[in-house]
């Protein structure tokens, strides 16, 4: 008799496809479970919802960031997602543990880095809630006002042009930086700890109308990636060479940015015969925004190819939750 599946056997995506189909939609949700934001109907207009968390010894080890950087980071990685639907972070509220012997004063840090985070970005902080725990967390709620016309994952066609914005690798590589050195300094430790918020991207990204699918990079380019194909239903094909990452990040290894997560960077399909304007609007993203790839048909999945169009290898595609070997 086989022993019952641990999470750590299915993995996050593997639970998530089990527990996605359980949950219905309901009266007033526009768009449910499995995208960036929930879309919900109010009588004053659409509104997004995402939530997501920051939890010691998983994304974040003691000394990496200071209580008030900490707070930031929460907050961003959630904007990140309100500018992947093209939308405008509005209301937060946020839920801290600690264990008991917590400074107090950290604490109040922390909500003053959400608190500063969210007034910089149009949001306000409105409430939240404490609970012990054996180790700190920062989970933090957000709405966000939603676009006339929410860009999802699932409008992607073979033949769409795949883009990017910013640059890849670099967050990933102040992590790896501080696993070797809590006290280590320098670019990508910034970039770790103060991830990019590429709101006025999305929000010009949904407004026009020329980007049929977009969801932002959190996870490693490659899994991401893999999530907006599997929405859209078709495959994708990653040129290694038009990767854009710092010179840092090249030395160290390509595999950084196509697969090593934190980046919060948006990625987006674009029709073909759209190319042109994409490109012309992106002079106003205020970041770079680079052609990395392109859809095909789903059969191909997702590959990474070099120069003469040979596949990449991959160990993994980036972030799992519950792989065993994921831990800060």
């Amino acid at each position: 008799m086989s022993r019952p599946r641990s999470i750590a056997d299915v993995g996050e995506f593997g639970l998530l496809a089990q527990l996605l189909p359980t949950l219905a939609s309901g009266r007033g949700v526009t768009l449910g479970p499995g995208d960036d934001c929930a879309v919900v109907e109010t009588r004053s207009g659409r509104l997004l919802l995402t939530i997501d968390a920051l939890v010691e010894g998983v994304h974040f080890r003691r000394g990496w960031l200071t209580p008030q950087q900490l707070g930031r980071k929460a907050f961003l990685v959630n904007a990140s997602d309100i500018a992947a639907m093209g939308g405008a972070p509005r209301w937060c509220a946020i839920n801290l543990t600690a264990p008991p012997h917590a400074p107090a004063a950290d604490l109040a840090a922390i909500s003053r880095g959400v608190a500063a985070a969210a007034q910089e970005h149009g949001a306000v902080l409105v409430g939240g809630n404490l609970a012990r725990a054996r180790q700190i967390s920062v989970a933090l709620a957000l709405l966000g006002d939603a676009p006339p016309r929410p860009v999802t994952r699932r409008g992607a066609k073979a033949g769409d042009l795949l883009f990017v914005t910013g640059h890849l690798g670099e967050a990933a590589l102040g992590l790896r930086e501080l696993r070797r050195d809590p006290a280590a300094r320098g670019a990508a430790v910034r970039r770790f700890r103060e991830p990019p918020v590429r709101l006025r991207a999305g929000a010009l990204l949904a407004r026009s109308r020329l980007a049929s699918a977009l969801i932002d990079v959190s996870d490693g380019l490659v899994q991401d990636l893999g999530h907006l194909c599997a929405a859209s239903r078709v495959g994708a094909r990653l040129f290694i060479d038009h990767i854009p990452m710092p010179p840092p990040v090249r030395r160290a290894g390509v595999r950084l940015a196509l697969t090593g997560g934190e980046d919060y960077e948006l990625l987006c399909a674009v029709p073909a015969r759209h190319r042109r304007r994409v490109e012309r609007l992106a002079a106003r993203f205020g970041c770079a925004f680079t052609r990395i790839g392109e859809c095909v048909p789903a059969r191909g999945g997702v590959r990474v190819v070099d120069a003469e169009g040979r596949a990449v290898p991959l160990n993994h595609p980036g972030h799992d939750h519950f792989a065993r070997r994921r831990r800060a």
